[in-house]
Formats: C-alpha cells, structure tokens, sequence
C-alpha cells in the first residue's frame, strides 16, 4: 500500500545530514523507496528539502528548476577548500578596515545573469564523475563557468568579519561559490559559515516537516504534511481538456487550446477527472496547442 504513496513533501533538512539521509530517513518511515529530492543541500546547511514521491517523481526536474531562496552566512578573512565552514583554510588575510563599504561595492557583480564555476568539492560532474570525488583523490579539476541567474543579492548586516544576506537565485547556484568569489573581489577571502534554504519555489522552511524524529512519529507527520502533487505547482497556470482529448493527450497527442499562451509556456492540465500534469504549449497548424510533458497518469489508469 505504501508502494501507492504520491505527492510531495517539504523537509527541513537538519545540519550534519547529507540530503541523502533525509530520502533515506523518510524510506525508513514510509516503507516505499520510490522517491527524489528536487536539488540537494550541502550537509552544512539546513532548510527546505522538496522531496517528491512515487509518481510525483516524474516531477522532480521541473520542481528543481524553480526559484530558490537562502539566508546566508559568509566568513570574510578566510577562503577554503571547499568554500565553506568544514575545510582547510588556504588563504587568510585582514578584511578591509570598512568591510561594510567593500561588500557593497562588489555585490552588484554578483546579481543577475553571471558566470560561475562551481566548488572543487561539489556533485557537478565532468567526463561523468563528481568533482568531489576528484579533489577526495587530489585531482582538482578546472570546470569552465556556467550561467546561472542570482534574481536578489541582498545585504542584511555586518557582525564583526561576518555578513549576512538574503539570496534568491536560479536552479545550479552554488551560495558557497558566491561567497569564495565576493572574497576573491574583496582582496581578503571568504567562505560560507552557514545556509538556511528558506523557500523552494512554492514550498518555504516556515512549513517544512522535521524529519529528525523515530520513524513512526516520523510516518504519521509525512501523511498529515503530504501535499498533492498539483499543489507544488500552482505558479503555473491552467487548461483543461476534455474526456475525449484526454485520450489522445495520454497518447502524446497535442491538444488544441481555446486560450492565449505564448509558445513554450508550462501549464498544468486538468481532465473532468483531476490533474493529468504538465504540458507545453506550441504552435500548432490551427493555433496553439498544449503538448504533453510530464503526465502522472496513464492511458488506463
């Protein structure tokens, strides 16, 4: 029974837990396996862990790729290794006499589109092997900066050597890298000293479900906190299609829409049943049509 479980949860992941223990955590209590996260946090840090289940796991890339929220803690005097708080320190230098008037300034070279390699010690990959495995083996390797999309860069306060922010990026932002890389623009080095993920697109840490609790304490919470999988969604707008299209859709064939979207816009499709998943829309012969993308049910469900 357990097996039928679906929908999705949102934990708030502990310090000192890889993600990987909260999915296994959560196995252990709900007696399933199927199951995903929707973008992983470093064990350092803690807050929302969207985990999906069952047949909302076709779901996970398009939850990952949402918008992401992080108060963060940066150590300006000290980079290390891994960019955070857990390693070597290899460069220290006296933060400026004004670290407020520093940071400021440099903080706008970190909004919006910009370039970023991620950390030596990450799960970005290359030639298929994680690069923290690679720099575990002393063989740190150059990965080529990446776009990635920083929408918010704010800057909450300075206590001493340590700043705080508020931070809201695109799925790939590596805080860890924004705070190695306005230490490297200062002149003295920095590194993450802490990270709340406060809000993964619709889901946000005021909500979250503890996870840190036995397993049978731990099942009733993640049925009470189960939500269905539309409900992670509803940033996307909706259509409807009738019984008859609906068998065609779940054949992978487009339906016409009787309303404007622009061309590869997402939404959430609806039958006289319930929810079907998520379509996009293109242009069809006739106008524009909605063209399956992720469906949670079947031609014989």
């Amino acid at each position: 029974m357990a097996e039928e479980l679906t929908g999705v949860l949102n934990c708030d992941k502990p310090a000192g837990w890889t993600s990987f223990d909260v999915i296994r955590k959560l196995r252990r209590a709900l007696g399933m396996k199927k199951m995903g996260h929707t973008g992983s946090l470093d064990p350092i840090a803690t807050g929302v862990l969207v985990i999906c289940l069952g047949r909302a796991t076709r779901l996970v890339d398009l939850l990952m790729a949402t918008e992401k929220e992080y108060r963060a803690w940066v150590r300006f005097g000290a980079a290390t290794d891994t960019y955070d708080a857990e390693g070597e320190v290899t460069d220290e230098a006296e933060p400026p006499a004004d670290l407020r008037a520093a940071i400021e300034e440099v903080i706008p070279r970190f909004q919006g589109e910009i370039m970023q390699s991620p950390p030596p010690y990450s799960a970005a990959k290359v030639g298929g092997e994680r690069l923290y495995k690679l720099a575990r083996k002393g063989k740190p390797v150059h990965v080529p900066p990446r776009q990635v999309n920083v929408f918010s860069f704010d800057f909450v306060g300075l206590e001493g050597a340590q700043a705080e922010f508020l931070i809201s990026c695109s799925k790939g932002t590596y805080v860890r890298a924004l705070a190695h890389d306005m230490g490297r623009a200062i002149g003295c080095g920095a590194h993450l000293a802490g990270l709340v993920r406060t809000r993964n697109g619709v889901f946000t840490v005021e909500e979250a479900l503890g996870v840190d609790r036995p397993p049978a304490e731990l099942h009733e919470a993640a049925l009470e906190k189960l939500v269905q999988p539309e409900r992670s969604l509803t940033y996307l707008a909706k259509c409807r299609v009738s019984a008859d299209e609906l068998t065609r859709y779940l054949h992978g064939i487009p339906v016409t829409l009787g309303e404007r979207h622009p061309v590869g816009t997402l939404l959430r499709v609806y039958s006289p049943e319930g929810f079907v998943g998520v379509g996009q829309v293109e242009p069809g012969p006739g106008g524009a049509v909605v063209q399956p993308r992720t469906t949670l049910i079947t031609p014989d469900s």
